[in-house]
């Protein structure tokens, strides 16, 4: 398996901030996605259906700021940054009140917004002459020209890892399944170009809850597939992808019309598969029934990564969604929202995630708020049980939200895997192996969190959780677990620090941004024995203290690229107290 944090930056013809060249591309490739101001696509805006009774004032001033806009521009072609841009400087008058745009823009939740740019966006086409292409535009990539090595580089590995399925003899199949995006077509034509480029044969798997609620929804005994767009908007809350992918759409027709059978046939013939990123109980709902079991298609991936027969890849949410199974006889369960303030201030919750935005128009459920962690207790594919999956880790401070995910449920390990790094996973075949063996690749590092001597008092904010052992390995760095004795070897290019200072150590807002990533590397680089940190916002939080004990250690390393260089430092041991903010 290849789990990847997210955060991979891609040379494609859509991101060329990426790219060591901005002339890569040709014209031909697809740039950006492109909308259209209609009358048409306004009055679909105005569906009522869509929009609930408390919100008719943001539906009604979100039509007459777009007319406006419609007014300056026309019919012309326009990128999303273009429409937003115009969109949130248009000031307008309604019934003798100054409406601004910015602010309509900015109180309309995800799920509003998404909507509106989905009913305004059209096929990407290029010009040929005076004349529109029929054909769709699509977006390219060039590993070649791709500026990061780390991204290039765990490409790479899951294509070689590929190969080493398939054999000497033939060019390794993958499989791309882009299930966990709210717009499942977005990804499609960016990771088939970019495996194609690392040498692969490479094809999309359109399988995404809408397939799956197709098949269960039988129209005379054969799969209601007609019914796809209406499962996109319920399921996926995507809209008018017939229109903006006719060619993608068609395909994802064609592949719920042959039906389960033939999906299973194609993960049987396929060397490895990769998960996109996005939300992971979307990818869930790809995989499992309604009722929680696994699909044919799940049960076939099952049988063949037990064999060692296809390599499992995924990124973000196609990371965070391996989680589940059990482990030492207790469920694994998958993270699936909140930020490291919200855990620590109010728990974790057995709940459906709370919907982007819901703040702002009160439709959060559950008595949840938008950042409050929530959690699957039943896990998600149950590919990975050794812990919980995180990611995005270190960049957004998630590390709050790993400890106190796994003292609520009391999951003995965690592993947090930061943006452009990946865990290489390798499951042991034989009963005197251990059970896995991973290893670090790329540009961050992994946190691990072990809760086996973790003690904790206290409930919601009082909550205090002390002597919880972490560790960070980072590139090339390796554990292995069996019978629950986790074991590190750190690379061998890795040494003890050698710097003799022992400053201070103290943060405050350590869950935000990657504050708790560079003050754990200060207490690992130097011969301080503990640092202090607060997360607190108006006079509510915790104070945190990380701390060497007689077993830590610590190894740094640098590592040499074209043109960069990068200082790693490794740590095993370092204990971690959280308690409530006097």
């Amino acid at each position: 398996m290849v789990l990847i944090g997210g955060g991979l930056n891609t040379c494609t013809s859509a991101s060329v901030r990426d790219c060591t060249d901005t002339d890569t591309f040709s014209a031909a490739a697809k740039a950006a996605d492109v909308f259209m101001l209609t009358q048409e696509h306004l009055a679909n805006i105005a569906d009522s259906t869509f929009w609930s009774e408390e919100r008719v004032i943001e539906q009604q001033q979100t039509l007459a700021l777009l007319e406006f806009v419609r007014s300056r521009v026309g019919s012309e072609r326009i990128s999303e940054r273009e429409l937003a841009r115009l969109w949130r400087s248009a000031e307008i008058e309604i019934d003798g009140i100054w409406v601004s745009g910015r602010v309509n823009y900015n109180a309309l939740t995800d799920r509003e917004r998404n909507f509106v740019f989905d009913q305004l966006q059209i096929m990407a086409s290029a010009d040929k002459g005076s004349k529109r292409s029929a054909a769709r535009q699509k977006e390219f990539a060039n590993l070649a020209k791709t500026k990061d090595g780390f991204t290039t580089e765990i490409y790479r590995k899951i294509v070689e890892l590929a190969q080493q399925v398939a054999g000497p003899s033939r060019a390794p199949r993958i499989l791309v399944v882009t299930a966990s995006g709210r717009d499942p077509f977005a990804a499609v034509d960016m990771y088939t170009n970019v495996f194609d480029e690392a040498g692969a044969q490479t094809s999309w798997l359109p399988l995404n809850a809408a397939y799956q609620a197709a098949q269960h929804e039988l129209v005379d005994n054969k799969p209601s597939c007609d019914q796809l767009p209406q499962y996109l908007a319920a399921y996926h809350g995507t809209y008018q992808r017939e229109r903006v992918y006719p060619d993608l759409m068609q395909q994802l027709q064609t592949f719920c019309k042959q039906g389960t059978d033939a999906a299973v046939e194609q993960i049987r013939r396929a060397d490895a598969i990769f998960i996109n990123g996005g939300d992971q109980s979307l990818t869930l709902q790809a995989f499992r029934q309604p009722d929680g079991t696994a699909t044919a298609e799940l049960k076939q991936i099952e049988s063949m990564l037990g064999a060692g027969q296809i390599i499992i890849a995924g990124t973000s949410a196609g990371t965070a969604v391996m989680a589940g199974g059990s482990y030492q006889g207790r469920r694994t369960p998958m993270i699936t929202n909140g930020d490291s303030y919200s855990a620590m201030q109010y728990g974790a919750f057995d709940l459906a995630a709370p919907q982007p935005g819901c703040d702002k128009d009160q439709s959060c459920s559950n008595g949840l708020a938008e950042q409050h962690l929530t959690f699957s207790g039943a896990g998600g594919l149950g590919l990975f049980p050794w812990g919980v999956l995180d990611t995005h880790f270190s960049e957004r401070g998630r590390q709050g939200r790993l400890i106190r995910l796994q003292n609520d449920t009391q999951t003995r390990f965690g592993f947090g895997i930061d943006e452009a790094t990946a865990l290489l996973v390798a499951p042991g075949q034989q009963d005197n192996e251990p059970e896995v063996t991973m290893e670090v690749l790329g540009a961050g590092g992994v946190y691990i969190v072990d809760n086996e001597k973790t003690q904790s008092a206290g409930e919601g904010a009082a909550t205090s959780i002390t002597q919880v052992t972490t560790h960070y390995l980072t590139r090339e760095d390796k554990l292995e677990l069996k019978e629950g004795n986790l074991r590190t070897r750190f690379a061998q290019w890795k040494f003890a620090p050698n710097n003799n200072q022992a400053p201070l150590l103290n943060s405050g807002d350590l869950f935000e941004r990657d504050n708790y990533r560079q003050l754990a590397q200060l207490l690992c680089l130097t011969q301080s024995r503990q640092a202090t940190a607060r997360a607190v916002r108006v006079g509510q939080g915790h104070e945190i203290r990380l701390y060497k004990d007689l077993s830590s250690y610590t190894r740094e390393g640098v590592f040499r690229q074209p043109g960069s260089e990068t200082q790693y430092c490794s740590y095993r041991n370092l204990m971690l107290d959280i308690q409530p903010a006097n």
